[in-house]
């Protein structure tokens, strides 16, 4: 009977630490998905913050690029205006070597210096007017005629 008795106790105490290991991995189980929940929400909203941030800069970057090629189409307006003006002034220039190619001033100006003064004075008022109506200025003369 004491036999019995002795089994009993073993049996239960055998039961009664399993009993008790099973409970600790329990509790040990639930603080583990306790905590894992936890790390998940705040990974979730970290998620989300990032996700915000990251399309807002997205976004501005996006709309710093439309306005730069924006501003690279302006520019690349400005500077085919600036060659059209580039080959008229060229062309104006050849147009001027020729003319002052073919003409002697100081011949001209021996053979009839009142004309010659007179034409120099002309095309004097005519250049300083011209640099007053680009300048904003006064703008005495009519347009120029090509």
């Amino acid at each position: 009977m004491a036999a019995r008795l002795y089994l009993v106790i073993i049996v239960m105490g055998v039961l009664g630490g399993v009993g008790w290991f099973g409970y600790q991995y329990y509790v040990s189980t639930q603080n583990a998905i306790g905590t894992l929940t936890a790390n998940n929400a705040k990974l979730e909203t970290s998620l989300q913050t990032t996700t915000a941030s990251f399309d807002t800069y997205r976004d501005s970057v996006v709309k710093e690029i439309e306005e730069f090629k924006a501003e690279l189409v302006k520019q690349q307006e400005i500077n085919n205006e600036l060659g059209v003006n580039l080959r008229a002034v060229q062309e104006a220039n050849k147009r001027i070597t020729g003319l002052l190619a073919n003409t002697d001033i100081i011949k001209n100006s021996l053979a009839d210096p009142q004309a010659s003064e007179g034409a120099i004075n002309a095309e004097v008022d005519k250049f300083f007017g011209a640099i007053g109506c680009a300048s904003g200025g006064e703008c005495l003369l009519p347009p120029p005629t090509r």
